[in-house]
């Protein structure tokens, strides 16, 4: 009989154990895949109800000194239109304060629950608690019952677990609301900025312009103008660059399928080709080569053909190639630009691509190599650098952009129909 008994007292609790599990499993799995941080909130309030079997839920949020009912589902909805309590006032207000749970059995007799709300749903049995976010109080969650209701640990655990995640959801949300204010603004200053300096240089330029008109400047001057003329018209690029920058980290780069054939041969067409030492650019260009890119990505071409010519001492051959590859089963385009000019220490290749040593590499209308990385990096490719020769980094150097490919559908001919 006494085993029996040990049996049945050992499923009771196998059977309390698997309740509390899988009720805690559906707190932490409520709103998973939730849109944004609302409708999130909205489903643990609704998973609370069902595990509770509760007749309301209700999400309390802090502004200042007050708590403001932010969302409510069950005999509550009326409450979050309306409701605001200071805090350290009424049942939500003491629960932000002292920052721990409080339970109520009969709100409707209980002087600590000031809210006409729950006196006209017929609320009876209260149990909230904080939500707490590094340490503070920025919120309440409560469920009601219009019967009285014993609370339980297990209940009380849940609650608090499902505070912590509507704590999480809360603080997601606002960060990604600050961070879309803060790209807004960063935007028009940008705007801003480049309205400005284009105006400031092209009054520069006209007052250039007149100074060359003047038939008495030597070769010298005019050379020096030139020269001038030139700063002046590079200078947008550093705005233009910010702006890529800002676009690339903010993920709003705007991507589509393009043709790569295209990007390269229009970025070839851009290349500045000094008249001070000899280039060949040699590249073969093949249809039907589609990658996931952006306008963006013709000037990561053109920076790593401008930049060989550019830092070349003497006359430079380019080699354009375009391979697929094939990384982890996935279609890829490696496109290797390949000069005999650039010497790239074995030691510097790890930091070419980072802010501080990038940004100084940066010739005309190209890009600082650290956002050719972030670039590359936003369209789901890579770059490196390896010497051309292998083991001598002064014979040149070639890099290697890996571009994820967009392989076309083959669509079957029709078998043809006899009569």
């Amino acid at each position: 009989m006494g085993k029996q008994e040990d049996r049945s007292s050992l499923q009771e609790q196998l059977d309390s154990a698997k309740e509390s599990l899988h009720a805690v499993l559906d707190i932490g799995m409520s709103g998973h895949d939730a849109a944004d941080a609302e409708e999130q909130l909205y489903e643990i309030l609704q998973t609370l109800i069902d595990l509770f079997k509760a007749d309301g839920a209700v999400l309390h949020l802090r502004e200042g000194d007050n708590l403001t009912a932010f969302m409510a589902l069950g005999a509550g909805e009326e409450a979050a239109q309306r409701f605001t309590v200071p805090i350290g006032q009424g049942f939500e207000g003491m629960i932000a304060e002292t920052k721990n749970h409080l339970y109520v059995q009969d709100a409707q007799a209980d002087p600590l629950v000031i809210s006409p709300y729950v006196q006209r749903a017929g609320i009876h049995s209260m149990l909230g608690v904080p939500l707490l976010y590094g340490g503070e109080a920025i919120g309440v969650l409560h469920v009601d019952w219009r019967k009285t209701h014993l609370f339980s640990e297990l209940e009380l655990e849940i609650l608090m677990v499902a505070a912590e995640r509507c704590s999480s959801a809360i603080a997601v949300g606002r960060l990604c609301v600050l961070n879309l204010d803060m790209n807004r603004q960063a935007s028009m200053y940008l705007d801003i900025i480049e309205h400005d300096i284009k105006n400031l240089n092209k009054v520069i330029i006209e007052d250039l312009d007149t100074v060359l008109s003047e038939t008495t400047l030597d070769r010298d001057a005019r050379d020096t103008i030139d020269a001038v003329k030139r700063d002046v018209e590079e200078s947008e690029t550093i705005v233009d660059n910010v702006r890529i920058l800002h676009h690339t980290l903010s993920e709003d780069l705007p991507i589509e399928s393009m043709d790569l054939d295209g990007l390269i041969e229009d970025a070839i067409k851009e290349v500045d080709w000094p008249q001070t030492k000899s280039v060949d650019i040699h590249y073969t260009p093949q249809m039907g080569r589609i990658v996931n890119g952006s306008t963006v990505l013709k000037d990561v071409f053109y920076t790593l053909m401008n930049n060989a010519i550019m830092c070349s001492r003497g006359d430079v051959a380019l080699d354009i190639k375009v391979d697929k590859v094939h990384i982890d089963t996935q279609p890829y385009y490696t496109v290797s630009i390949i000069d005999n000019s650039q010497e790239i220490p074995d030691e510097t290749r790890n930091e070419l691509f980072t802010f501080h040593l990038g940004i100084t590499q940066a010739h005309g209308k190209a890009l600082p190599l650290f956002l050719v990385k972030l670039v590359l990096d936003r369209l789901g490719g890579d770059i490196r650098v390896e010497s051309r020769v292998p083991g001598d980094y002064k014979q040149g150097s070639e890099f290697i952009i890996t571009l994820p490919a967009i392989e076309a559908q083959v669509v079957p001919e029709p078998e043809p129909v006899y009569p």
